[in-house]
């Protein structure tokens, strides 16, 4: 056996991961409660931009459940008993319907699939970040193009981009900013381009807007959607996109296997059948997050217009603001180092309580 030194492995690590810049998460709430002395259980997080409502029918649930427990098998690959609510939810066939783990997963599951050496994607900028990382993963080169100065998404750019792309991948509303591209421009950008479209609808059921309507018409169009937000169910990770049946046959070819787990299945399908308590919480969120940034406009130099379940503010010093929300157990996403961003914090819309106590801390900053 040759004798190597204890990291000569590292030599076999692909080029495109060695020189990949990961995805940067905030601090943990652990290590929040630990660094600024706040116990843990008063730590809120206002950088994941989850519901603050826990998910519906888990007690009921998770009885049924007890008295089977089939965690020794793998799940039913085809995930039915989530795919036959969403069936009725989304109004798609089945098998126009592919289920993931989170929406993350499925995102995957489309470049690995369209993605490779000297291919491009193209986006908009700011946006999410994974798109980014899962595009350099594959080989490819992510074309982003800059918002305008209103943070409104410049679709004649985007459309010349992706005139000789491979996939475009826009979210919408966009993270980190809120912005909505509006139903039209999306049809004209489908229209304009030969590639798929895919579009992150995470944040849908907070717009109501959506391209899933236009698959019948554009089958290289793409919906991707959650039930991390609207749903509370980001611990669980399941996420769906809603396709046409040619798109389904190639992501089938890549969708790997029991990647949701039992349990997710069995709590995804049961929070699907109480849409009403999920569309109540959704117009309480929406409601609070008005009064929200009005209040937040008395401590930032701007709040911009959300059609999300979160708000993007502009702070003269956001360095000050996010040293204060910290020292109060509060977590806010720290977005001013991104193009366009300068001086800004996302921030997710959460109880009235929790909110107030948001506001009040970046009231002690001197």
């Amino acid at each position: 056996m040759p004798a190597t030194d204890a990291r000569s492995w590292l030599r076999h690590v692909r080029g495109a991961v060695a020189n990949l810049e990961p995805y940067a998460w905030e601090m943990s709430s652990a290590q929040v409660a630990s660094t600024y002395g706040v116990p843990l259980d008063r730590i809120v997080r206002f950088d994941t931009n989850t519901s603050p409502f826990a998910p519906t029918n888990v007690a009921a649930s998770l009885v049924g459940f007890a008295e089977h427990m089939p965690l020794n098998e793998y799940p039913d690959t085809s995930y039915q008993a989530v795919v036959d609510e969403l069936v009725g939810y989304t109004g798609f066939p089945a098998g126009q319907i592919i289920v993931g783990c989170g929406a993350d997963e499925i995102i995957d599951m489309i470049v690995k699939s369209f993605v490779e050496a000297g291919r491009r994607v193209v986006t908009s900028r700011p946006s999410y970040t994974m798109y980014g990382v899962l595009t350099e993963m594959y080989g490819g080169t992510l074309v982003a193009i800059d918002d305008g100065p209103d943070l409104s998404r410049d679709i004649d750019g985007i459309i010349r981009a992706a005139g000789n792309a491979d996939l475009v991948l826009l979210c919408n509303p966009n993270n980190p900013t809120g912005n909505l591209i509006a139903a039209e421009d999306l049809v004209r950008i489908a229209k304009s381009v030969s590639c798929p479209v895919i579009v992150d609808e995470a944040y849908f059921e907070f717009c109501g807007s959506t391209v899933a309507t236009e698959i019948a018409r554009f089958p290289h169009v793409v919906a991707v959607r959650t039930l991390s937000k609207a749903f509370s169910m980001a611990g669980l990770r399941v996420g769906y996109a809603l396709v046409s049946s040619e798109m389904a046959g190639v992501l089938n070819r890549v969708r790997p296997p029991n990647s949701v787990g039992t349990m997710s299945v069995t709590l995804a399908a049961a929070a699907l059948r109480d849409q009403a308590t999920m569309r109540a919480r959704v117009a309480a969120i929406l409601a609070e997050k008005v009064r929200f940034a009005d209040l937040l406009r008395v401590r930032t130099e701007r709040v911009y217009p959300s059609a999300t379940n979160f708000l993007l503010a502009r702070f003269r010093d956001p360095g000050a603001a996010v040293a204060a929300l910290l020292r109060h157990g509060l977590v806010p996403r720290d977005v001013s180092s991104k193009p366009g961003l300068a001086g800004c914090l996302r921030v997710t819309t959460r109880l009235p309580e929790e909110n107030d106590r948001f506001v009040a801390a970046l009231a002690t900053i001197a």
